[in-house]
């Protein structure tokens, strides 16, 4: 159409415009009559001229002017002057959701706010028999006030009045339903599915399904699912991803039904939240792991640990929500900009320091940068001896709280400045113990242990070190060594732990494990129930939980434990093999087939960072036999008997392999070998489904006789 800017049309004045889509150009207006501003959107004129365009405009006005909702922008008019037919809508001061979304993620809050919004106002449409089918995050509107209000039912569906021809897809195509791609008829679960999509680009700033061309994303929406969210954003509950996956099912029928039933979750997730500390009260910080600047490699324990410690000293202020180091250790070395971290892992601040360690001497640089405005809001360098490093931590905990304008209670205070210990050396040697244990091999626990034990020799009342000691006596005997004295120490170092700190978490989890492998399996969950109480980011903790639910047939409840796992640390891949083999013990083939996808993608990335992880190659080997990649499985089971030849928990998984091979001889001969060097584990071995195919060889059965 001509340049109508500055001119009036009918009663209205024409100020700016606004936007323009297939179906219309908008424009912002006055109206002269009622002294208001307004939106007016024009038909073309080459399709006034068509008869079934024509139409279809004129449905859109009828269907959303029959519309009454706070959610819904309100249609004021619909007018026919000089050959030119609009429409005249509720002018929006606001932010298309699709703008807001580029700028910066919403906050987990607001997200689930707007997602409740839109379900009301398309619940709204719904109950007139209105089917929007254009749903997308640039016909959603925000307001300075936080209101949502969809636009343009430019393509609604009213009643049996279905404008669109069987086979024609309307729609942008990113946000189209499966049956909307195919060309079917529709109903409200396909508003459901667009709605499921804007979710999920709200929480990960990505879109499911993406592609170069049309036929690209529509193969895409047809065929693939879309990547696990945890494996996007680590802080968004489960329970929410959940609700975007239910509403991005292929099948309308696994869907949710009607909005009504989203509304009922979205409620229950709000109230399971409780929206007391809501993201927008708290300062959202990941601290990222610090880069070593010392001469010697090496001194990378000490780096990673000073970060370590520091998230530990900052999660003690109410005030700041720290994203757990278990989600930020893969971003070490990442030369990603700040925007893309903030949003990858959902915060507002990022700490980023280095350390420099030469013998006793010792330097730390700190910055904390605000994401939004992509600007250092504090930094320092501090340089002074290894004995200091202590006040060096303190003193970051402090200057952060001061330039994110937190008042300190004298809680806080005191608490900042309680230290573990306050030998230089005991914390160094606890940081090194730390470091060999999380490699989890059998002669790395070996060293941790030594390692633990010097930092206790020079601190006899390092309560930390007491923990560790006891997490690695467990760890040892549950993998590698069946000695009944190293549950005595596990039970003992822990103890000894909550004797001088009994506040410690850590202490807690190190003994649920060591009671859970006793068999002592309500002390071990009263022990794991306090330690998450302690520290909702304990991982250990929730994963030891796990076991004792799937060790008692309480697969349902494991399989939300081992989930919770994942979501802190989504490196920890025991809770991958863990919860898939819930699923299937329950049957549930649908969710087997998600979890058993997001292991292969977890072990995808994390073997290119640990190429040297012999149990991630055998663990990765099984999981590619399930999805029928037999090559590429032995492949990965011959590297992992490469590097870990005589480890017990190899053997034992090799053995799990030519099960699902199903070459029975080689599995009971390898679970032969697994018990020769040490291997009893034989609840364990009764439960696992990975040796479903030899249950019934002779070997076998003689085997686990009377155990």
């Amino acid at each position: 159409m001509k340049e109508i800017i500055g001119q009036k049309i009918s009663h209205y004045n024409i100020i700016e415009k606004l936007g323009e889509g297939g179906m219309g150009v908008v424009y912002k207006a006055e109206d002269i009559k009622l002294k208001r501003e307004v939106a007016i959107k024009f038909l073309p004129r080459h399709v006034v001229a068509n008869t079934e365009e024509k139409q279809r405009f004129e449905i859109e006005a009828q269907a959303a002017a029959a519309l009454n909702h706070p959610n819904i922008a309100t249609i004021h008019a619909i007018e026919d002057s000089e050959n030119e037919v609009f429409i005249v809508m509720e002018y929006i001061n606001g932010t298309e959701l699709k703008d807001k979304i580029a700028k910066a993620l919403p906050t987990l809050d607001d997200t689930i706010d707007i997602i409740e919004q839109m379900a009301e106002g398309l619940k709204a449409a719904h109950q007139k028999g209105i089917i929007h089918r254009d749903i997308k995050s640039s016909n959603i509107m925000i307001t300075p006030s936080g209101k949502i209000k969809i636009m343009d039912f430019g393509l609604a569906k009213v009643g049996g009045n279905d404008i669109s021809r069987l086979g024609t897809t309307l729609g942008t195509t990113a946000y189209m339903s499966p049956e909307q791609a195919r060309g079917e008829r529709v109903d409200q679960r396909t508003d459901i599915w667009s709605l499921g999509i804007i979710s999920f680009e709200m929480v990960t700033g990505k879109l499911p399904y993406a592609g170069e061309f049309e036929q690209a994303i529509i193969y895409s929406i047809l065929n693939e699912d879309p990547r696990s969210i945890q494996s996007i954003r680590r802080d968004v509950p489960i329970k929410l991803e959940q609700m975007i996956m239910k509403m991005l099912s292929k099948n309308k029928e696994h869907r949710y039904q009607s909005v009504s039933e989203l509304i009922t979750d979205i409620n229950e997730l709000k109230h399971k939240n409780g929206h007391a500390e809501k993201d927008s009260d708290k300062k959202t910080i990941a601290v990222l792991p610090f880069e070593n600047m010392s001469p010697e490699k090496e001194a990378d324990y000490f780096a990673d640990g000073l970060a370590e410690e520091l998230i530990t000293n900052l999660s003690k202020i109410k005030e700041i929500k720290l994203v757990a180091r278990t989600n930020t250790i893969r971003y070490k070395g990442t030369d990603k900009d700040i925007k893309t971290l903030g949003r990858e892992l959902g915060v507002r601040y990022i700490m980023q320091g280095s350390v420099r360690k030469n013998r006793d001497d010792l330097r730390v640089s700190v910055q904390l940068i605000d994401v939004l405005q992509e600007s250092q809001l504090w930094g320092e360098t501090y340089k002074g001896k290894l004995a200091d490093v202590f006040d060096i931590e303190e003193k970051v905990s402090k200057e952060v709280a001061d330039a994110l304008r937190l008042n300190l209670s004298l809680n806080e205070k005191v608490v900042l400045t309680k230290r573990s210990t306050v030998n230089a050396q005991a914390f160094d040697d606890y940081l090194r113990a730390r470091e060999f244990l999380y490699r989890l091999t059998k002669n790395n626990i070996i060293i941790a242990i030594q390692f633990f034990q010097k930092a206790i020799e020079l601190d006899t009342r390092y309560a930390s070190a007491y923990a560790g000691l006891s997490e690695s006596y467990a760890h040892l005997y549950l993998y590698f060594v069946r000695d009944e004295e190293l549950l005595d120490k596990s039970i003992e170092s822990g103890m000894k732990a909550l004797m001088y700190d009994p506040t410690l978490s850590e202490a807690y989890s190190a003994l649920a494990l060591a009671y859970y492998i006793r068999k002592l399996y309500e002390d071990a969950a009263s022990a794991g129930e306090k330690a998450v109480e302690l520290d909702p980011n304990n991982y250990i903790a929730f994963w030891t939980l796990g076991r004792i639910y799937y060790s008692t047939d309480r697969d349902l409840e494991a399989v939300e434990l081992f989930k919770k796992v994942i979501s802190l640390n989504p490196d920890f891949y025991a809770a991958y093999s863990d919860m898939y083999g819930c699923y299937e013990r329950l049957g549930n083939t649908v969710e087997y087939n998600n979890t058993l996808k997001a292991s292969t993608e977890m072990y995808e990335r994390y073997i290119s960072n640990h190429p040297d992880d012999s149990r991630a190659h055998i663990f990765y080997a099984n999981d590619l036999v399930r999805i029928d990649k037999i090559p590429e499985a032995k492949a990965e089971m011959q590297r992992a008997v490469e590097l870990s030849p005589n480890d017990t928990l190899m053997l034992y998984n090799v053995a799990c392999f030519f099960s699902l091979v199903d070459d029975k001889k080689e599995s009971v001969n390898y679970i032969l070998r697994a018990i020769e060097n040490g291997y009893s584990n034989y609840d364990w071995m009764k439960r696992d489904t990975d040796l479903n195919n030899i249950r019934n060889e002779p070997e076998y059965i003689e085997l686990i006789k009377g155990k």
